[in-house]
C-alpha cells in the first residue's frame, strides 16, 4: 500500500513511523527544515515506556513527484485545506480516498447525513467548496487524533501519551466499506486503533474535551492538569463540555457522557494542547473549526451556549490582536 501523508509536523510524522515500522510504503509532504531533515536522517519517534523508533521515509514538497497514492491522509491544519487543493490533486488516483486527520468539526460534516445533493456545507471551513466539488467529497474518510505529540527538532517528534496513540477513522456515510477495511487492516497491525462505527459521535467525543481545554488554555496559557486542578477552570470546562455536548445532541449524535467523568479521562500532564502551542509560536490558530463553527451550529439550531459565546468572542479578539486570526 503507497500511503501519502500530507502535512509532516508532529502528528504526520509520528504516523508516518507507525505505518513504515510495519512496511507500509510511506511518503510525506513537508516544507523548510522539516523536509530537509526527513530526507536527510529520516523520521524518528520517541514514545513514552516504549522503544524509540526510527523511519526512513520518501519526502518532497512536490506531490506530483510521487505520484499515484493508494491512500492520502492529510494532517494539516483545517484553515489550511482550501490552499492545498491543487497540489493534492497530484497524489490522487480515480478511487484514492482521502482521510482528513484535523481537529474540531470537520468541513465534510453533513455528507452522508443529510439527503445526498441536498447536504448542508460550511463555508467557512470549506470557502468556494473547493474540498467537496474539486477534490470530491466522496474520497472522505474521518479521522480523529488520539495521541499528544511535539516536534521536538526537525525531523524528531517526542510522543508524550502513555496510553493509546490512535488515528481513529470512520465513514461519514456509516457503512463499512472494502476501502475502509482494507485501510484499517493496515493501521490494525500498527496498532493505530479501532474503527469507529459513528465518526461524528467520535469527533464529538475528542471535541467536547477539545473545545474546553483549547480555548480555557489559550486564555490562561496554563496545562490541562492545572485546569484540572484549579476550581475555577475546571468549572468552566465542565460548563463547555455540557454546551459542546448540547450542540451534538441537536445536529443527532447522542451524547451520553458525564463531563466530569470525561474530563477526568483528558490526559495531559505538563503537554500544552495544540492550540496553545500555536499561540505561543505564533502560528495561525484553528480557532473556527475547534469552537467558532460549533457556536455558529448551535445558534443555527436555536441551542443557547452563553458560556461558549463569551469565551470564543474572548478567544477572537486575543487572537486577533496578535494577527493570528482573521476576524
Amino acid at each position: 500500500m503507497k500511503v501519502c501523508i500530507f502535512g509532516a509536523g508532529a502528528i504526520g510524522s509520528h504516523f508516518a513511523v507507525r505505518l513504515s515500522a510495519i512496511g507500509v510504503d510511506v511518503s510525506c509532504i513537508a516544507r523548510g527544515k522539516q523536509l530537509d531533515a526527513i530526507r536527510e536522517n529520516g523520521i524518528t519517534l520517541h514514545r513514552v515506556n516504549q522503544e524509540t523508533l526510527h523511519a526512513k521515509v520518501h519526502a518532497s514538497d512536490d506531490p506530483f513527484s510521487l505520484g499515484v497514492q493508494d491512500l492520502v491522509i492529510v494532517t494539516v491544519k483545517s484553515y489550511s485545506l482550501s490552499d492545498i487543493v491543487d497540489q493534492m490533486k497530484g497524489l490522487l488516483g480515480p478511487e484514492t480516498p482521502i482521510i482528513y486527520a484535523q481537529n474540531g468539526i470537520p468541513w465534510w460534516y453533513f455528507y452522508g447525513l443529510d439527503q445526498p445533493s441536498k447536504e448542508r456545507r460550511i463555508e467557512s471551513l470549506d470557502p468556494g467548496g473547493r474540498l467537496w466539488d474539486d477534490l470530491g467529497v466522496h474520497r472522505a474518510i474521518g479521522g480523529v487524533v488520539y495521541s499528544a505529540n511535539t516536534l521536538e527538532s526537525p525531523g524528531v517528534v517526542r510522543n508524550t501519551s502513555p496510553g493509546r496513540n490512535w488515528l481513529q477513522i470512520g465513514e461519514p456515510t456509516g457503512f463499512k466499506s472494502v476501502r475502509i477495511k482494507k485501510i484499517h487492516d493496515a493501521f490494525d497491525e500498527a496498532d493505530m486503533g479501532p474503527l469507529t462505527n459513528d465518526i461524528r459521535y467520535t469527533v464529538w467525543d475528542k471535541l467536547m474535551s477539545n473545545m474546553a481545554t483549547g480555548s480555557i488554555s489559550c486564555l490562561t496559557h496554563g496545562t490541562v492538569d492545572e485546569l484540572q486542578q484549579n476550581d475555577g477552570t475546571h468549572a468552566l470546562a465542565i460548563g463547555i463540555m455540557k454546551e459542546a455536548m448540547a450542540i451534538a445532541n441537536s445536529l443527532g449524535t447522542s451524547i451520553a457522557i458525564d463531563p466530569v467523568e470525561r474530563f477526568k479521562l483528558t490526559k495531559g500532564g505538563s503537554h500544552k494542547v495544540s492550540m496553545l502551542q500555536d499561540l505561543e509560536r505564533v502560528h495561525r490558530m484553528e480557532i473556527d473549526s475547534m469552537v467558532g463553527v460549533p457556536v455558529e451550529l448551535a445558534q443555527k439550531a436555536g441551542i443557547k451556549v452563553p458560556i461558549l459565546k463569551v469565551v470564543v468572542a474572548l478567544l477572537k479578539q486575543k487572537a486577533h490582536l496578535l494577527g493570528l486570526y482573521n476576524t
